[in-house]
């Protein structure tokens, strides 16, 4: 495996179905480019729709653990907290949250069924 120095917050937004599951990923987006996405360190945040309807799962990827915890410091936590607060309370969602590091990558390979072909 390749090492790698990634940081991910990964966030769970429960949902009432997959119906709901598009607006609590567009409210939750608008929260990252409102109060994330201009952090140094900032890579992406990635949206995902559990196949059940119960999960919108955010993935939240840092350059690294140092600009993950360098924005939790200097962002405004208490305006971050009220606007989340608040879509919560709108969507009738709860979210929680787990971070993680990174520890290997599996980049792409050439296959082998593949090479077998361009050697012939």
């Amino acid at each position: 495996m390749k090492p790698s120095d990634r940081f991910y917050s990964m966030i769970d937004y429960t949902a009432s179905g997959a119906e709901s599951q598009p607006d609590i990923a567009l409210a939750f987006a608008q929260i990252q480019k409102d109060w994330v996405a201009t952090y140094p360190g900032f890579i992406a945040a990635r949206f995902l729709a559990s196949t059940d309807g119960e999960i919108v799962r955010a993935i939240v990827e840092w350059e690294n653990e140092d600009a993950f915890r360098d924005f939790e410091r200097k962002s405004d936590p208490r305006g971050r907290m009220a606007a989340l607060e608040a879509v919560f309370k709108r969507l009738s969602t709860s979210g929680t949250r787990m971070t993680f590091r990174a520890i290997g990558d599996v980049e792409p390979q050439p296959s082998a069924i593949a090479d077998k072909a361009n050697t012939i």
